[in-house]
């Protein structure tokens, strides 16, 4: 299901010179006077484009389009799946597309400046996507300093909980973490 952006609000799509996939969706909101961009990490893309928002952009905007001047949405692997079990069998385009892909959110969180980054991957796969997490992780570790790592809630397995299903409060009361050991899993501070 698809939705139309909400006035005032413009997203780009960030795609890839490979078929189906994306490195980023980037909304620029009316929050202009703020100097702060969110970055958001999922696992992987699904239906939002430049175009049109699904369920879970919406959900995003809902709760952040007023709070920062941008939101771009970035995952840990580019491949365009609506369904992250069908991940599997993408396992070869995930691999091929892993370096791309972190070297364009590393760049887009160097130009950023002052940003929070949201992880909200839901359980990463192990196999799937648990090398891309880290590896993608590690390299925004490496070229940060300071600018705060947040998560809406944290799974059974400590990653950063999917923004779908959550209560409002838990939106709007982001909670602050830290990497707790070298997979990437992470706890409150």
């Amino acid at each position: 299901m698809s939705f139309n952006y909400p006035t005032g609000y413009k997203a780009e799509s960030v795609l890839s010179e490979s078929q189906n996939c994306r490195y980023a969706l980037k909304i620029t909101t009316p929050a202009t006077s703020s100097p702060i961009t969110l970055f958001v990490l999922m696992m992987n893309p699904s239906v939002a484009d430049g175009r049109k928002s699904d369920k879970t952009i919406d959900t995003l905007i809902k709760y952040y389009g007023e709070k920062y001047r941008q939101i771009i949405v970035v995952n840990t692997t580019p491949v365009i799946e609506t369904d992250s079990n069908n991940l599997k069998n993408r396992i070869n385009d995930i691999n091929k597309n892993k370096m791309a892909n972190t070297r364009s959110v590393s760049r887009m969180v160097k130009e950023a400046g002052s940003f929070h980054f949201l992880i909200a991957t839901g359980e990463v796969k192990k196999g799937i996507n648990d090398a891309a997490y880290v590896d993608l992780m590690n390299h925004i570790d490496n070229i940060t300093v300071g600018d705060a790592l947040f998560v809406i809630s944290l799974t059974s397995k400590g990653f950063g909980g999917h923004p779908l299903y959550k209560k409002a409060e838990q939106l709007q009361n982001l909670t602050l973490v830290r990497k707790s050991d070298e997979f990437w899993h992470l706890e409150k501070v």
